[in-house]
């Protein structure tokens, strides 16, 4: 495709991306502190503007409609001066946010996921793990509630999960990759030298609980090429809690072998430079994400169970487009109307919402 005719298709998305902003900018989030937030935009030209902050949310919305950006990012932080440079604006704390982005949650170089074809079974695993961690981390760990957490899918690879409340706030950046390490990493195991028996699990919570739940419950067949790891895993099913179980040194190698399987399914990858950096700016919710015409969704809790982004991200439009579809890897629908890959070579009026999702992947033009 020309210069040209790459303009001329960024132009028509854009017209779509206003019609969104003009009749839905009520429902943009306005997130706490607003005034204290700095705010970034970028748009198809390529540009990229940050340090801007708003008096009010009603100027807010009005920088939507009249500029029409391709993607909209906040802070984390909360700043005292949040529209001047970065040294003097006066941090005054930041969320603690999550990044869980399909690429590296699904441990995958999959080439159509790099070009943003994530079908709805990856996008369901995606949503697995954004559920574990906030049940299994945030909540059974760090003693969260929903009121102290925003979720929301990113707009397109996956799930942003702020930490709201106050006590984090403060972290510094050592503190933060300590929290990196203890859901992607998890614990070390140390046996002690010259003892027989050894009680690996000090206490019944945290990692020793997930780790001997997730033990408890798995099928013996996972370790049946191992004697001792069966003979291991018979004795922990009779147990209730995990400070009970106590190793042999005979038994030392094939725990550790099971210690590390476990920990291998039970860690999530998550973004460590998002969850570090203090001054992170992060996709604003009901805003669009402009790489792939979906919303960037708040969700709670239970919505997020529920949630499909090829069903509930898509923008609310009643407009329609003439498009040529070009090559799918996969069939897509997107506010009840449906593309195929045998429809490749077409040219056919779908809704905006899908029109854009299919041109801006690739896979497909608007005619003017």
């Amino acid at each position: 495709m020309t210069d040209n005719k790459k303009e001329d298709q960024a132009k028509l998305l854009v017209n779509i991306l206003q019609e969104y902003y003009k009749n839905n900018a009520e429902k943009v989030y306005m997130p706490e502190e607003f005034e204290n937030r700095e705010f970034g935009f970028s748009f198809f030209d390529g540009k990229f503007k940050r340090h801007i902050s708003f008096h009010s949310f009603d100027d807010y919305k009005t920088f939507l409609i009249e500029n029409v950006p391709k993607d909209v990012y906040y802070s984390i932080a909360l700043y005292r001066n949040p529209s001047i440079d970065m040294q003097n604006k006066g941090w005054l704390g930041a969320e603690l946010p999550f990044d869980l982005d399909a690429e590296q949650v699904l441990r995958t170089s999959d080439e159509l996921l790099k070009r943003g074809w994530i079908s709805s079974s990856q996008y369901q695993r995606i949503k697995e793990l954004a559920i574990n961690l906030i049940e299994n981390f945030l909540e059974a760990d760090f003693g969260l509630k929903s009121d102290d957490y925003l979720v929301s899918f990113s707009g397109s690879r996956g799930y942003h999960i702020r930490i709201k409340e106050k006590t984090y706030l403060g972290l510094d950046q050592k503190a933060r990759r300590q929290i990196v390490e203890y859901v992607a990493i998890g614990p070390s195991i140390n046996f002690p030298t010259h003892q027989s028996r050894f009680l690996p699990f000090a206490h019944d919570y945290g990692w020793n609980r997930k780790i001997f739940l997730w033990l408890k419950h798995i099928d013996s067949t996972a370790f049946s090429a191992d004697e001792v790891a069966l003979k291991i895993l018979a004795k922990i099913k009779k147990l209730n809690k995990p400070s009970e179980l106590v190793i042999t040194n005979v038994e030392r190698r094939a725990f550790e072998n099971m210690f590390t399987k476990a920990l291998s399914e039970l860690t999530i990858s998550i973004d460590e430079r998002v969850t570090v950096d203090v001054n992170r700016l992060l996709r604003a919710p009901m805003t669009v994400h402009g790489g792939s015409g979906f919303l960037v969704k708040p969700l709670s809790k239970s919505s997020l169970e529920k949630f499909d982004p090829f069903v509930h991200a898509s923008m609310p439009l009643n407009s329609y487009r003439r498009i040529i579809v070009k090559e799918i890897p996969f069939e897509v629908s997107i506010n009840n109307e449906t593309v195929s890959p045998s429809d490749q070579g077409k040219t056919i009026e779908v809704n905006s919402a899908l029109a854009y999702y299919l041109v801006i992947r690739g896979g497909g033009n608007i005619l003017e």
